[in-house]
């Protein structure tokens, strides 16, 4: 009796809602990930900025800036990481992910200058630039579309800079680049 009203479900009926909860869960799983990046993309949009901005103040100077913001922009990656994590009661192991990745990286520029052996301060930074928005096209693949506009978007900007504006490279980088990546940060906040 208590069921008599209930309408039946048929299979196809039953197939379409799997899949618009499937679609639901993928949309929403990936604007929560769009959520968790935001800050990162804007604390190294920041980095960009002062760093390409202060390298073309200090030219000589280049390569002890940019390693002092680096650090600064890893350690503000893993309080944000802590902060996140104790907010939400979980572990601690992004944070020294977020570490390890920053060492890597170090390792990694560091080995592939001394077997390229780069010939100006551009081609170093185009680099960098360059395997950085290749990690975000590749991140992208898994972690959304936004992801994969970031890194095309800096790498475009990096290549137009380098070839068509190689005098102007540092302020372009850091006003263009970096901003590219407070924008995506906002982009990426937007639901």
């Amino acid at each position: 009796m208590k069921y008599q009203n209930a309408p039946l479900l048929n299979r196809e009926d039953a197939r379409q809602a799997l899949d618009t909860i499937a679609a639901t869960t993928q949309r929403s799983t990936t604007l929560y990930r769009y959520h968790q990046a935001s800050p990162y993309f804007f604390v190294w949009g920041v980095v960009w900025v002062f760093g390409y901005g202060s390298s073309d103040l200090w030219p000589t100077r280049a390569g002890w800036i940019w390693m002092l913001l680096d650090a600064i922009g890893v350690a503000v990656s893993i309080w944000i990481a802590q902060t996140d994590r104790a907010r939400r009661g979980a572990g601690s192991g992004l944070a020294w992910r977020i570490a390890g990745m920053g060492f890597s990286l170090c390792v990694f520029f560091a080995a592939s200058f001394v077997v390229m052996a780069p010939l100006s301060g551009k081609q170093v930074s185009s680099f960098i630039t360059l395997t950085v928005a290749l990690a975000y096209v590749l991140v992208g693949l898994w972690a959304g579309l936004r992801w994969i506009v970031a890194g095309v978007a800096v790498a475009a900007l990096t290549l137009f800079a380098y070839f068509v504006a190689p005098a102007y490279f540092n302020t372009w980088m850091g006003l263009v680049g970096g901003g590219v990546l407070v924008l995506t940060a906002y982009w990426l906040r937007r639901v």
